[in-house]
């Protein structure tokens, strides 16, 4: 007869064998994921880089943005002191416009403070003149400006761009004739932002958008595209093209990009399916391209850097690799640096999560 206190000690020692096994593996495969990361910076060409030569500059600023932040920040003050030229956006102007105009006077670089949808319009404008474009990030999010390099917190930093900077050859995304430099995004997302309750209870509203599209066998609204295995996708719940691919930084941004200039768009799709299994689930797809083209038969609902647009049928949505001069201050390097003690945090985490002895206090030092 076997002694009970013999397989306790057994089955113990052999769960404390599998978590350690558990653990070596989720390191390992971590690792990898980390190593070919920081590879794949070490190789990254540097941007095309050149002295700015600006001598008259103007800003077009949007005074709403941001709940007034270039109010609070004293924007228009610190730009005259830059010798930036301000234009107010007052309401109903046509952003396009102003930046034409702005340039026909002798303007010889563009700039926008405000959000991203902003700032690609007058972005596609400096593009079509061949001017350096520069942007002040007094908007709510202004992942561009990020991803830039740009200090959302202090925004009138950017305006050393202006008076010792550097200019930089970035891409900018097209869809259709709208430009953007951030992403479009389609379905969900899309349906959510052309609501008008969405601007006062964002969470509400997608959670409704997700309940209402949701209740039915085919979740999402037909929306054709070709897939790289030369399928046909007619339904996704979100389809999201950005400029340049994003990677996962964590909070409180979540998505940013190693670079700006790949000459890439990063398209990632959300879908209903079902496993081998037969059980119900969510498949996520995600691949890079120089352009994709969507069909439906209504017209395509989307939101392109936060703002609500609507196409026509077909859609081509296309990449302009370094199509956009950007003025940035000088040594200012755009683009996400993973930081090497957030991934050795996360690999002790799993470590302990796995059983493998260690304080808690040790897991944000790990090498």
């Amino acid at each position: 007869m076997s002694d009970p206190t013999t397989e306790l000690v057994a089955e113990s020692s052999a769960r404390r064998s599998s978590r350690l096994l558990l653990a070596i593996l989720c390191v390992l495969i971590v690792a990898v994921a980390v190593r070919r990361r920081l590879i794949a910076l070490a190789r990254r060409s540097p941007y095309v880089r050149r002295r700015a030569r600006v001598e008259s500059p103007a800003l077009i600023v949007n005074r709403w943005s941001g709940g007034g932040k270039a109010e609070r920040f004293g924007l228009v003050d610190a730009a005259e002191r830059a010798g930036v030229r301000t234009i107010m956006l007052e309401r109903g102007d046509d952003i396009s416009e102003l930046a034409r105009t702005a340039i026909a006077d002798g303007a010889d670089a563009i700039g926008s403070a405000g959000g991203d949808g902003t700032m690609g319009l007058v972005a596609k404008v400096a593009a079509e003149h061949d001017v350096p474009f520069f942007c002040v990030p007094v908007g709510t999010r202004n992942h561009f400006a990020l991803d830039l390099g740009l200090d959302r917190d202090d925004p009138l930093t950017a305006l050393d761009a202006i008076t010792e900077g550097d200019e930089l050859l970035v891409d900018l995304g097209m869809a259709g004739d709208r430009p953007f430099v951030n992403n479009v995004s389609f379905g969900v997302y899309a349906e959510a932002v052309h609501r008008d309750e969405y601007r006062d209870n964002k969470e509400r509203t997608l959670a409704e958008v997700i309940a209402e599209l949701g209740a039915g066998p085919d979740p999402g609204k037909p929306l054709s595209f070709e897939t790289p295995s030369g399928e046909t996708a007619e339904r996704t719940a979100v389809t999201l093209v950005s400029n340049n691919p994003y990677v996962i930084s964590g909070p409180p941004d979540f998505g940013r990009r190693i670079r700006l200039d790949s000459g890439e768009l990063g398209i990632g799709t959300l879908s209903s399916g079902r496993g081998p299994d037969g059980s119900a689930g969510t498949a996520y797809r995600s691949w890079t391209a120089r352009q994709l083209r969507l069909t439906s038969e209504a017209p395509i609902l989307a939101g392109l850097d936060g703002e609500a647009v609507t196409f026509d049928s077909p859609l081509e949505i296309e990449i302009r690799r370094r199509g956009l001069r950007v003025l940035v201050p000088a040594g200012v390097k755009p683009g996400f640096a993973p930081d090497p003690a957030v991934f050795r945090s996360g690999l002790a985490e799993l470590a302990h999560l796995a059983g493998v002895p260690g304080r808690v206090g040790d897991r944000g030092t790990a090498g």
